[in-house]
């Protein structure tokens, strides 16, 4: 079963907004078992919106749209429907009764440009809005379903849940959800995990397909099988696989990300952990402490930019935090070791480098990120250098920063 997910409004096309509601209904649908076949955005154009609707009537058995249901004139999703249908709008006294209570509590009288949104496509019916004034609506089409939905997500994702998900359930039974899985891997290239399970990703279902992201790589697994039970069993037996080529690379699954699976390992371990940051601005200690009861491991994040900063409450020699504008392996060490001491922690994790697009040196080009961690009974340093904007820097070295410390927490017996 397919479905076509349609995106109204300039806004959009603008960049001015970003189109939540279609990732969300993908999602849905994906976990349900219903094909999203395309997704179209369209500004509020009458004769393109038309348009676009007769594509995905003529394309798909299920069309749901999101936006331009209120008042206005440029609000015209409702009038491209009922065209692109064949069929007239008709007044329903029972949306505008459900609308009422909702000017009553914004305190307004309804004005006669709010009876806009009560009109319905002939055989429609309008799906209540519990949020909202606007009412969204439904039209059986043939074997198939359009549904519009208002814009705001506070108001579509409840009626797309309560209302147009049954609905479609009840048009197309027998639907089989998509097993999925999705595999998280630090430290190995796009390129190389394509050439390790390029035979895997041969195969249509169950498929395999990677997707490239900061520093990291998701492989994602999917199949559909006659029931849930076997189509899990097809994705198990693609981990299992991509585990033992890809293992030592795999740090979680889905959700995980590498400072929540760091987390997990400081919890089990009942290690602690404190950072001292300079290129990267304090970005490691936020993305740790964005992590639910990260208090529990956690001490201190200090972010020390300035030489005599680092030589004073980290001590760093002066001599190596004057060196290469502070940026070298034996400033990364001394901060890991020197925020350690000073939090009385487990482990101690540092950042110096070269954010740009200024500085740098021909030893330390602009991008170079070192990366500390001290222990007990010994520390080591990372070295990497990045392209890009100081944002990017910025991002890269905190991610390998993350990633240092989870090779580091992986490892320990």
């Amino acid at each position: 079963m397919q479905a076509i997910v349609l995106s109204v409004g300039t806004e959009l096309l603008l960049g001015e907004i970003t189109d939540t509601n279609a990732q969300y209904i993908s999602a849905r649908f994906r976990d349900t078992g219903i094909d999203v076949y395309k997704r179209i955005t369209v500004g509020d154009n009458l004769t393109r919106l038309t348009a676009a609707f007769k594509e995905a009537l003529g394309s798909s058995h299920i069309v749901i749209a999101t936006g331009g249901l209120g008042p206005t004139d440029d609000d015209l999703t409702a009038q491209a429907l009922s065209s692109a249908l064949g069929r007239s709008l008709e007044f329903h006294e029972g949306a505008w009764q459900g609308m009422l209570p909702w000017f009553k509590r914004g305190g307004r009288v309804p004005a006669e440009s709010d009876r806009k949104q009560a009109m319905v496509v002939q055989g429609g019916f309008p799906l209540p809005n519990r949020h909202g004034t606007a009412p969204g609506q439904a039209v059986l089409v043939g074997k198939g379903l359009a549904a519009i939905l208002p814009g705001p997500p506070r108001e579509m994702v409840p009626m797309f849940e309560e209302e147009v998900l049954p609905l479609v359930k009840e048009k197309t039974p027998g639907l089989v959800p998509l097993a999925r899985l999705e595999l998280k891997l630090a430290g190995i290239t796009e390129a190389k995990i394509g050439e390790t399970v390029r035979d895997l990703m041969e195969c249509a279902n169950p498929s395999l397909a990677p997707y490239a992201g900061a520093l990291e790589v998701r492989l994602r697994i999917a199949a559909r099988g006659p029931s849930p039970e076997e189509a899990s069993a097809m994705v198990s037996r693609v981990e299992d696989e991509v585990r033992r080529r890809l293992g030592d690379f795999i740090y979680g699954t889905d959700s995980d990300t590498l400072e929540s699976v760091c987390g997990k390992y400081l919890v089990k371990t009942g290690a602690t952990l404190a950072v001292a940051e300079s290129v990267t601005g304090g970005l490691v200690a936020h993305k740790i402490t964005q992590v639910p009861g990260s208090s529990r491991y956690f001490r201190l994040g200090v972010v020390a930019y300035h030489p005599s900063v680092k030589a004073s409450c980290l001590g760093v020699p002066e001599d190596a935090a004057a060196g290469n504008g502070g940026v070298n392996p034996r400033v990364a060490r001394a901060m890991a070791e020197g925020v350690r001491a000073v939090a009385g922690t487990a482990i101690g994790l540092a950042t110096t480098g070269f954010a740009g697009p200024g500085g740098g040196t021909p030893d330390e080009p602009v991008g170079t990120v070192h990366t500390g961690i001290a222990y007990e009974g010994g520390s080591d340093v990372d070295r990497q250098v990045f392209v890009g904007s100081r944002a990017t820097v910025k991002e890269y070295g905190a991610q390998r920063a993350l990633h240092v410390l989870w090779r580091y927490l992986r490892d320990l017996k």
